[in-house]
């Protein structure tokens, strides 16, 4: 199960790190977002086995929470509940070999970060 202890600390995004994982099949990325004084947290879970820039926007999930070690907690226990909430999808994601590929929409979708 996800912890605390295997996000990284809270001075890791206050320097624009931004930190991905997967967890069977569930994917996830952390970055800080916003500008001063409404930074926050921004998280992203999606099923594996693409890349961030390779999966549909309307297939990722996302939330925010507060740009602090509770925000960050906050967002471990989001992650957990995304995880539970739909286990079946994420532990039955395919791996990269049996997953379609459409090189096409890869390259040609540079404008998405």
């Amino acid at each position: 199960m996800i912890d605390a202890s295997q996000i990284m600390p809270l001075n890791f995004f206050m320097y624009k790190g931004v930190y991905s994982g997967e967890h069977h099949g569930m994917r996830y990325r952390i970055k800080k977002a916003g500008e001063k004084p409404d930074e926050v947290l921004e998280a992203y879970v999606w099923q594996k086995p693409y890349s961030f820039a390779a999966t549909p926007k309307e297939e990722i999930i996302s939330d925010t929470f507060p740009l602090s070690e509770e925000g960050r907690l906050q967002l471990v226990d989001w992650l957990k509940q995304m995880y539970e909430k739909d286990k079946k999808r994420w532990e039955s994601a395919p791996t990269i070999l049996e997953a379609p590929i459409d090189l096409n929409a890869v390259y040609s979708d540079k404008d998405k970060k």
